[in-house]
């Protein structure tokens, strides 16, 4: 199969059936990595020269250990991931169900100390002069070619399940933090360090708690039929893409 080389992290709460429109799953994958289970992790195939891997996931608190995640997509010939998230509005402009793409983040997760520089088995170049950005723009531009207007956010990654204070979404917003997300920290550092491309989108699913809680009407739900159904054109253009930017 040509062209696996791209691994779809889905934070988000989507029907059983939604992926289908991915492709007929060929190949299902558990790894038993240094750091613990990652996996199951599904193979779709969408045409005879295109495939893509596919992993639900979660921000639990038991969740699987973001570097055993991250060293499973190596070990599958990953070269690049997309990670798409629900989070919550810290910037007040954003409005509930409104998708957007992570430019760069602030850590604040217990994994943020997490890193493979100490394991001598992944075999890293630890090069402490290079600095580049964390989010891939070539995948971000393909994101803003099939939905066109995104704005591009900064990101502060949280643990779940607790929800911040009021005091807490009022520290994030001025630290100039946009959007709260569960998945995406410390992920997006460790494939860097692994060298993989990586890209985040995040789904608004609620307010800071400092704002008004508002009733739902539905906005998430529509917003994550509309970003279901660009995944196969992203995949398609992901995978046409051999160099990128970012310096993976």
């Amino acid at each position: 199969m040509k062209n696996a080389n791209l691994l779809l992290l889905i934070a988000v709460l989507l029907p059983p059936s939604a992926l289908d429109i991915l492709g007929e799953v060929i190949d299902e994958r558990t790894y038993l990595t240094p750091y613990g289970e990652a996996g199951p992790l599904a193979l779709r195939q969408l045409s005879s020269e295109l495939a893509v891997w596919v992993q639900p996931y979660t921000g639990l608190p038991t969740r699987t250990d973001p570097r055993a995640t991250i060293f499973a997509a190596r070990q599958l010939g990953v070269e690049r991931i997309f990670n798409w998230d629900m989070g919550i509005a810290i910037n007040p402009v954003l409005q509930r169900g409104q998708p957007v793409i992570i430019d760069d983040y602030i850590g604040w997760t217990h994994h943020q100390s997490d890193t493979f520089f100490s394991d001598a088995h992944t075999g890293l170049d630890i090069n402490y002069g290079s600095v580049r950005s964390p989010f891939c723009p070539e995948m971000g531009a393909a994101i803003q070619q099939l939905l066109p207007g995104l704005p591009e956010a900064i990101a502060v990654g949280v643990d779940f399940l607790r929800r911040e204070t009021r005091a807490e979404a009022r520290m994030f917003r001025s630290w100039g933090a946009d959007v709260l997300s569960y998945n995406l920290a410390p992920e997006v550092s460790l494939a860097q360090e692994m060298k993989m491309c990586y890209a985040g989108l995040v789904t608004i699913s609620g307010y800071a708690a400092d704002r008004a809680q508002p009733a739902p009407m539905g906005e998430v739900r529509a917003s994550l039929s509309t970003t279901v159904q660009m995944l196969p054109a992203f995949v398609e253009i992901v995978s046409q893409t051999h160099h990128c930017s970012c310096g993976a």
